[in-house]
């Protein structure tokens, strides 16, 4: 082999090896990779009563499993009252979030379907601050008046159909002035329009069975399937981020 020769073949030796080099540090498509994207607005949403008996879990649970179920992670977080609550195993992502809610400091803690029930008295400040998930805080109209305000982005306030409109505006007008941003929501309604409720507010229609399967964490179905799903995009809405 001559001098000339053998240049050229270290020469093409140099070359094999810078490519394999560029291939090994840098493989093809690599530089097609994208980081993953954001996670979607998630609100800590508090919804309270304005009386006793006028559905605030159930509507609660069934705005809870509708943000669960646009929510990457799969599931979403509900303070408050566990009574009534039916499922007893939660579904993958609610147990992978338990655990996760668990070391945020919420011991009490337990899956139910899509949801993870934290019951009364446990600390939500570091989980309303990092945000795993969505959480709905079910506060009972028996409550101080001030109770969740600290800690939610929103307020949703739900009354019962045959309840005073006047008592509703009452209080949401308070909120507003205080820089909350409010929705009425009014539960068991049997005919359309029938009072002057303040503006903006969702119906819910009497639907016992719908109803029974949002307390029991299975879901908003049927009649509750519309209105819930128009009250968790307002949610969304006036969540940070």
């Amino acid at each position: 082999m001559t001098v000339r020769s053998e240049l050229r073949a270290g020469g093409l030796l140099a070359a094999v090896l810078a490519r394999t080099e560029a291939w090994l540090f840098h493989p093809v498509g690599s530089d097609r990779i994208e980081a993953a994207p954001p996670p979607p607005p998630r609100p800590v949403v508090a919804v309270r009563g304005l009386v006793a008996g006028c559905g605030t879990s159930m509507i609660a649970r069934g705005l809870a499993a509708v943000l669960a179920a646009t929510d990457p992670r799969g599931g979403a977080a509900v303070a408050g009252s566990v009574r009534g609550a039916g499922l007893k195993l939660g579904a993958p992502g609610a147990a992978r979030l338990a655990r996760e809610l668990t070391g945020l400091g919420c011991d009490g803690v337990r899956p139910a379907g899509r949801l993870c029930l934290i019951p009364v008295g446990e600390p939500l400040a570091r989980a309303a601050a990092e945000r795993p998930c969505p959480l709905v805080l079910d506060v009972a109209a028996s409550s101080p008046p001030a109770e969740g305000l600290g800690l939610a982005d929103h307020v949703v306030l739900v009354a019962a159909a045959d309840a005073e409109p006047s008592i509703a505006a009452a209080v949401a007008g308070s909120l507003a002035r205080a820089g909350r941003s409010v929705d009425v929501v009014v539960n068991r309604v049997e005919e359309r329009g029938g009072m002057d409720w303040p503006a903006g507010s969702i119906e819910v229609a009497e639907a016992r069975f719908a109803a029974q399967l949002a307390l029991a964490c299975q879901g908003a179905r049927a009649a509750l399937a519309r209105p819930l799903a128009e009250l968790a995009a307002r949610c969304r809405a006036r969540a940070p981020g």
